[in-house]
């Protein structure tokens, strides 16, 4: 013979198992965190998504072509049409006719401390 109970444990324990349902469907829906490097229609995006100010921000595609900013304020965002990178003699880079391999951005918080992020490959050194 199998019992049931129906007492207040019972009712308990349903209530915190809907409990933790919900819990776990409402982290499921949350959208994801934006990424501080995002690539949309021929332009990147830059965030800082730190409390500090970056100082000296260069952002570099494929290890050649750069494109400066002296500052970035806590939560702005930086967007850089992929034609504004320019070369060391003055060469554009042109979505059209080059594979986008990797983005470097790198910085100095206000306070000193160093900002490296980086997609795909990178830059080398």
């Amino acid at each position: 013979m199998v019992r049931v109970s129906g007492g207040r444990a019972g009712r308990a324990a349903a209530g915190a198992g809907a409990l933790a349902a919900l819990v776990l469907l409402a982290a499921a829906c949350r959208p994801p965190a934006p990424r501080p490097i995002t690539i949309e229609d021929r332009s990147i995006t830059i965030e800082n998504q730190t409390a500090e100010t970056w100082r000296n921000v260069e952002v570099w595609v494929n290890d050649h072509y750069r494109v400066t900013k002296p500052e970035l304020a806590p939560r702005e965002r930086f967007a850089i049409p992929m034609t504004a990178f320019v070369a060391g003699f003055g060469q554009r880079y042109d979505p059209l006719r080059q594979i986008l391999k990797g983005i470097e951005v790198t910085a100095t918080t206000a306070s000193g401390a160093p900002v490296r992020l980086s997609w795909g490959t990178g830059r080398r050194r």
